[in-house]
């Protein structure tokens, strides 16, 4: 039975909470641009913001500006809906998810992204980019967070014109912090 890849990497419901907290509360509209199963639209609508997850992003009107962007975009074009895309997207390979966090950069002042490290280690070009529009933190996720993938992804706070130094955070599943308290309190 084949697998269907649209599905396979979805964000797990405590990855998006954790997103979800890192929009600025003084946000209103929100766009999630490759909604999927919508668990990152759920964990937005949970915290009062108002989101706008289009069914096929190439579609939406992509000049409309947002007060936040939260987004796990597919990482390549292989795994992306591409009907209706553009040509420079349908094209853009491992490169497309890049592109889509480009985009969307353009769309607000405050951008939470969960991407792939290459995003940032690939490319110095790309690194100075996302460093130059404003990088507030970095949340390294663990290897096991999607099932099926073998890339390590991180998720990116970005703040337009944010000039201060970007703060390195690690990711742990709550399932995890409870089993290490539950250990602690063993001993």
């Amino acid at each position: 039975m084949k697998k269907d890849i649209h599905r396979e990497f979805q964000t797990p419901p405590e990855v998006c909470a954790y997103m979800a907290s890192l929009v600025p509360a003084y946000c209103e509209w929100v766009l999630e641009p490759t909604p999927g199963d919508g668990n990152l639209v759920d964990a937005l609508v949970d915290k009062g913001f108002n989101v706008v997850a289009p069914s096929d992003y190439f579609m939406f009107d992509r000049q409309k500006c947002f007060d936040a962007i939260a987004m796990n975009p597919p990482f390549s074009a292989s795994s992306a809906i591409l009907d209706n895309a553009p040509l420079n997207f349908k094209d853009a390979g491992m490169r497309f998810g890049y592109q889509l966090l480009n985009e969307c950069m353009q769309r607000s002042d405050h951008v939470v992204a969960l991407m792939p490290w290459f995003t940032l280690t690939d490319s110095d070009r790309r690194m100075n980019h996302i460093k130059k529009y404003g990088l507030v933190s970095l949340t390294a996720l663990p290897r096991k967070t999607f099932e099926y993938a073998r890339i390590q992804t991180v998720v990116m706070k970005l703040q337009r014109g944010y000039k201060g130094e970007t703060e390195f955070k690690v990711f742990k599943y709550a399932k995890d912090i409870l089993k290490e308290n539950q250990h602690t309190l063993n001993l």
